[in-house]
């Protein structure tokens, strides 16, 4: 019931944890820790055992349960379909299933698999994941340095979904998920908030830290450095020239070109695999009509990355959905997703994901683990005995009080209303005619500020139209202060400039757009625009609400 949490996750140059902290029905993230892992070291077991020793010695993890994830690097990972849909049956099944597909002893892996969705109700597909005992082992034996015990060890793709899962707020789509890493990119593809495919992509773009090594002959802690700060914008050469990153970095033009050409490379490989996996899962299963690729990952912090991914893939590409409190902290946004959809793993009780703590692995349970919940218990005893005293007295009061109270509505009720018989409840009958003496009121105010009369603003929207030809309007409906416009463009460009007009306006308090292409590479537009209220009108809005 009350639970502190740490959520692990361990990459290639870095290491992220999410402390959270359970209560009756949800939690509370405490803190985001972040820890740079020293890529000059040559030993990276050594770095990342460096990097998690600062970690934990400003952050004691005492007292928290520990769930983390296994890089999808390190494990195997097989889709496989049944003609039958018994869990206990695909269970007995996946042994001999795995011993023909994965090319390794049997006793030395460790092995898992979860139910995904099949193409008929009288199917299963399976997502087996196997990993060798000694990769288990050495992970459990750095984080036993540290007094860490781990009770799960997930896949990284399965931490993604449940991070989409749980922000998402269009249940019935079908989507891409990528997620862009130093060394891989994690892929998948989910329908109607299910998880149909996963895929680890051995391309990141940490390969462009060799090229800026070598060129500049520098460290890889440099070259990490040196690429922030040059800003580069994938979407055309020509943008970085415009810029004096490159100069006050004492970039040449040539090494500033090979640096560019080889992230381009990185995201050109990682879109040609995706357009492949797309292809080979639409043979195994169904072709899917998508409705967008949510980013994240270190490498979707790269300008114009997304822009690639839209125009090649043809899909409108956003940002992964997460903390609303955290959207100005890029960091948190793009490399924390994994760890919190850990904490969902975790919490989700229901789910039967993959987990490679099984067998010798499996963390012990024993009479110790169980002492944290005593002192909830008994808290939990002590609450629920004054809440039945607190019931009865209550109980007891109220019919006293209401009686005297019920009383007193009536006499006053007569007294300022006129009414006789103010019913059952004086109070929602004199709510009733304030909510109705309000309607006329707005309404009469509605009327007669002419400054925001419909043609006024008609105007005002009018002047700012884009000259294109091609651009249709489908639907135009206000309602009050807000204003909304449906049509397609061919421009996706002009549509964007109308909007910024638009927001430019001093009229219009907010502008927002969603665009989307449709089959003939027409783009679907909806803008919502709401006027501003001036500040003697607002004051006045705020009283009659």
């Amino acid at each position: 019931m009350f639970e502190k949490i740490a959520a692990l996750d361990i990459g290639t140059s870095s290491i992220k944890i999410i402390l959270v902290r359970t209560g009756f029905k949800d939690f509370q993230v405490v803190s985001f820790v972040y820890e740079d892992i020293d890529l000059n070291v040559e030993d990276h077991k050594a770095a990342v055992r460096d990097a998690l020793g600062r970690i934990i010695r400003e952050n004691p993890l005492d007292g928290y349960t520990l769930v983390t994830t296994l890089p999808m690097e390190s494990a195997i990972i097989r889709n496989l379909v049944f003609p039958f849909t018994d869990y206990a049956k695909i269970a007995q099944a996946i042994p001999f299933e795995a011993e023909e597909i994965i090319p390794f002893k049997m006793e030395h892996l460790i092995t898992h698999f979860q139910k995904l969705r099949g193409k008929t109700p009288d199917e299963s597909r399976v997502l087996l994941a196997a990993s060798h005992k000694d990769i288990i082992n050495d992970r459990l034996k750095l984080l036993e340095e540290f007094g860490l015990a781990p009770v799960r060890m997930g896949l990284e793709s399965n931490s993604m979904y449940e991070c989409y899962r749980y922000f998402n707020k269009m249940p019935e789509e079908a989507i891409i998920q990528v997620d862009i890493g130093h060394s891989k990119t994690v892929m998948n593809i989910i329908k109607d908030s299910e998880l149909l495919f996963t895929r680890c992509i051995p391309v990141g773009i940490g390969g462009v830290y060799d090229t800026i090594c070598e060129k500049l002959e520098i460290s890889r802690n440099d070259a990490v450095d040196l690429l922030a700060n040059l800003n580069i914008d994938l979407t055309a050469f020509e943008n970085n020239l415009q810029r004096d990153y490159y100069k006050t970095l004492k970039v040449t033009k040539s090494t500033l070109r090979e640096i560019f050409d080889n992230l381009t490379g990185s995201v050109q490989e990682i879109v040609e695999q995706i357009v492949l996996t797309n292809k080979s899962f639409a043979v195994d299963y169904m072709p899917l009509e998508f409705n967008r690729i949510l980013l994240s990952g270190g490498g979707s912090t790269i300008q114009g990355i997304g822009t690639i991914l839209s125009n090649e893939l043809g899909l409108p590409v956003v940002s992964l959905p997460f903390l609303v409190e955290y959207h100005n902290d890029v960091r948190v946004q793009t490399q924390f997703p994994v760890a919190f959809g850990t904490v969902i793993s975790h919490l989700n009780k229901k789910s039967l994901p993959v987990n490679f703590l099984r067998d010798e692995f499996q963390p012990a349970y024993g009479a110790d683990s169980h002492r944290m919940y005593y002192l909830a218990g008994m808290f939990l005893i002590l609450s629920i005995v004054v809440l039945f005293v607190n019931v009865v007295v209550s109980s007891i009061l109220k019919t006293t009080v209401n009686n005297k109270y019920n009383t007193i509505l009536q006499e006053r009720f007569q007294r300022y209303f006129r009414m006789q018989n103010p019913g059952n409840d004086p109070v929602a009958t004199a709510m009733k005619l304030y909510q109705d003496e309000k309607k006329e009121f707005s309404s009469l105010k509605s009327v007669v500020q002419a400054e925001d009369s419909t043609l006024e603003v008609l105007k005002a929207i009018l002047t700012h139209f884009p000259k294109d030809p091609t651009f249709e309007l489908s639907n135009i409906v206000i309602n009050e202060r807000i204003v909304r416009i449906d049509g397609t463009i061919a421009s996706s460009k002009n549509i964007d400039d109308f909007k910024n007009k638009l927001s430019e306006s001093p009229r219009f308090e907010s502008v927002n757009l969603n665009t989307n292409i449709d089959k003939k590479n027409q783009v679907r537009f909806s803008l919502t625009i709401k006027l501003r209220i001036a500040d003697d009108q607002q004051r006045e809005y705020k009283k009659i609400r």
